[in-house]
């Protein structure tokens, strides 16, 4: 075998290795079968691995015979490879790709620019995830504009992202009902007892709704905002559940006003179904004009 050959047969066991760190933080637990599944590869092959892994972090995994998977053991402190937050929670939700590295997409030369928003700790997230993934309630400290810093019991079920920020949607315990809550605003979250709280429930997840967004009625050049937004005809349809549809007016700055209210030039879109959605379930805080968008 040549170097470039042993070169690259390290690079692919370090994504294999990658893989098995990267579940069991986000998700608590990792079997053979993952890897089998993922790469392709043989039960002995990746039973090689979890060992190669556990020596090189070594209190990392913990075996647990009755679920024959291998439990996080340690800390996301002592993890052997560095992980990008919000890469990770596109990875989740079957956006990207689970990768060791930026590198590993094909990628063109360019800029994107950074968020202001707050860096999430992965310590916060993974925790969080694994409560979705292990089916367990979390207390958990939490910012919101209307009640300001609070400990809440939640049981998280579900991640979102609106296009410009993630959610957490949770049965909240003490409220006995379905809520999102802005990822950024929990400030520490910590795993509690097993949760029986299921999306299945959730009547406002699980019912979709279609808004009709049209060119701002009052814009100047309307064939410009068509072409900026794919519009083909009079309005742009887009599926959504019900739960976020109050989210996603704010984060994109859609007008629903009665009566096309908004700035054409700050509010490119106008919603143009709203009593319709009111009628199909839409939570009535969220179209109404006085709220800054932030249920919590």
């Amino acid at each position: 075998m040549s170097d470039i050959e042993m070169t690259q047969q390290r690079d692919i066991q370090r994504e294999r290795l990658f893989f098995i760190e990267f579940l069991a933080i986000f998700s608590g637990q990792v079997s053979r079968k993952d890897l089998v599944t993922r790469f392709g590869i043989s039960e002995p092959a990746a039973t090689k691995d979890l060992a190669l892994y556990g020596d090189l972090a070594p209190g990392m995994l913990e075996y647990d015979l009755r679920k024959k998977a291998y439990l996080l053991g340690g800390s996301e402190e002592d993890a052997l490879f560095k992980h990008d937050v919000n890469q990770a929670l596109f990875a989740l939700v079957g956006e990207r790709a689970i990768a060791l590295g930026h590198d590993r997409a094909r990628r063109l030369e360019g800029w994107v620019s950074g968020s202001i928003k707050r860096a999430l700790p992965l310590g916060l997230v993974s925790t969080i995830t694994r409560c979705i993934y292990l089916k367990r309630k979390m207390t958990a400290t939490y910012l919101s504009l209307n009640s300001g810093k609070k400990t809440r019991f939640l049981s998280p079920l579900a991640l979102v992202h609106d296009g410009l920020r993630w959610h957490v949607r949770c049965f909240d315990e003490q409220n006995a009902d379905f809520r999102d809550f802005n990822l950024t605003r929990f400030y520490s979250a910590k795993s509690d007892s097993l949760s029986d709280a299921s999306l299945a429930h959730d009547e406002a997840w699980n019912t979709e709704v279609t808004l009709e967004l049209s060119p701002h009625p009052k814009a100047e050049f309307p064939d410009t905002i068509s072409l900026d937004y794919a519009i083909e005809g009079k309005v742009k349809t887009v599926q959504l559940k019900a739960c976020l549809v109050g989210y996603f007016l704010r984060e994109w700055n859609i007008d629903f006003s009665d009566e096309a209210k908004g700035n054409p030039r700050a509010q490119h879109l106008y919603l143009a179904n709203k009593m319709q959605l009111l009628g199909q379930g839409v939570p009535e805080w969220a179209l109404k004009s006085d709220l800054d968008g932030e249920h919590q």
